[in-house]
């Protein structure tokens, strides 16, 4: 709690800050604990306990159990105080949660990016429903405090510019996704930042992640990405690019990328050509669509079948990213690798492969763990960019 001289204005929300944000974690506590944790007098905490209810940040939760005298009266902070929404714009869909400030989810949606030809019109269909969901909810515009999204690029933090963009997808192209989203939201914090970024912070904050002060979150899906946490920070690079691992050369003579190499749509692609050499063409039973996109049904059941063409693609994906996140480790000395991967919907352990390779060529232990916020990972590091921010605000609210 302050004990430094100032202004007793600014002492006074100092200390109320301080509260509110121990009651955020901490929630519910009676005063006489707060009076202890805080070595403040029991009519110093009420007063600005009374000050937060006023504000309607915190509220009364009833009574806690006796220890022989009067049952204390128990104190939480107001959860409902104000909602957040998280987009997740990492795969083929637009992925929008609704929270409170517990991080209660209380709507979603899914929008199919495919049917859009642009991204500005991707953007408002999410606006759109994004306002239809809060009016559902009763959800006055006011009370919507932020908005974070995922990007599958680089983002320039300040100008709201995209580059780096996927290729996969070709809608992005001049977007500013920011500017589009404060247009409709003014009063709005709007935070958009790399998905492969806030996956990692995700999984750090809620995941997998917890406890760990140096790890790499990768993904394997349309695309390939990595987030990177340094000493419990978000590290994004001079040019908010890092983690750009699908831009990696795996072989300097070669024209393709390892996105190209062992994204699931690399793994097309390599199936496509495959099936033009197969004159038995038995390799179409993993592709639908007009050759398009990949089975993953007849996938999963040719690595429980244990077919040999389908295992020996999946090896070689383990191999190449393998190979990129040894090297990776070496140069960071990083704790831990969080795996996203849809290998996993195809019934494949990547994870497996991985643990081989780097155990057999790193002097250093590095752990893996698949992500665990059930794809959720973006989402919740949108949460947790956006709790940061409205805590650091909290008495302006």
């Amino acid at each position: 709690m302050e004990k430094k001289a100032g202004n007793p204005k600014t002492i006074r929300e100092n200390n109320q800050k301080v509260l509110a944000h121990y009651l955020f974690e901490h929630s519910p506590t009676a005063i006489s604990e707060l009076s202890r944790i805080f070595k403040l007098s029991l009519p110093s905490i009420y007063k600005n306990i009374s000050q937060l209810i006023d504000h309607n940040i915190i509220k009364e939760t009833g009574e806690g159990d006796s220890l022989g005298g009067r049952r204390p009266m128990l104190f939480s902070f107001n959860y409902d105080l104000g909602y957040i929404a998280s987009v997740d714009l990492k795969g083929e869909y637009l992925r929008l949660a609704l929270a409170n400030l517990g991080l209660k989810i209380i709507a979603r949606e899914d929008i199919n990016m495919r049917d859009f030809k642009n991204g500005n019109d991707l953007i408002n269909k999410g606006i759109e429903s994004l306002k239809t969901l809060m009016k559902a909810n009763s959800i006055a515009q006011e009370k919507l405090f932020s908005i974070a999204v995922g990007f599958p690029g680089s983002i320039n933090n300040i100008t709201g510019q995209t580059y780096m963009l996927p290729v996969w997808l070709d809608i992005w192209e001049g977007v500013n996704i920011k500017r589009l989203i404060n247009e409709e939201f003014p009063a709005v914090n709007v935070i958009v930042k790399n998905d492969m970024n806030l996956a990692a912070i995700g999984e750090m904050r809620y995941g997998v992640g917890r406890g760990y002060k140096n790890l790499i979150y990768v993904s394997l899906d349309m695309g390939v990405g990595a987030g990177i946490i340094i000493d419990g920070c978000l590290y994004e690079g001079s040019r908010f690019a890092s983690g750009e691992i699908a831009f990696f050369k795996t072989n300097m003579g070669s024209n393709t990328t390892l996105e190209d190499e062992i994204s699931i749509r690399g793994i097309t692609n390599r199936i496509v050509r495959d099936m033009e050499k197969n004159i038995e063409n038995r390799l179409e039973r993993f592709l639908i669509n007009n050759k398009r996109i990949l089975n993953f049904a007849e996938v999963k059941k040719a690595v429980i079948e244990k077919d040999p063409y389908i295992l020996g693609v999946m090896k070689d994906v383990s191999e190449r990213l393998g190979f990129v996140l040894y090297n990776i480790s070496v140069f960071l000395d990083n704790e831990l690798i969080i795996i996203s991967s849809k290998t996993i919907d195809m019934g494949y352990d990547i994870k497996k492969d991985l643990d081989e390779i780097i155990k057999k060529n790193t002097l250093i232990e590095v752990k893996t763990e698949y992500a665990s916020l059930n794809q959720d990972e973006v989402i919740y590091g949108g949460f947790a960019l956006s709790l940061d921010h409205i805590l650091d605000k909290i008495i302006t609210y």
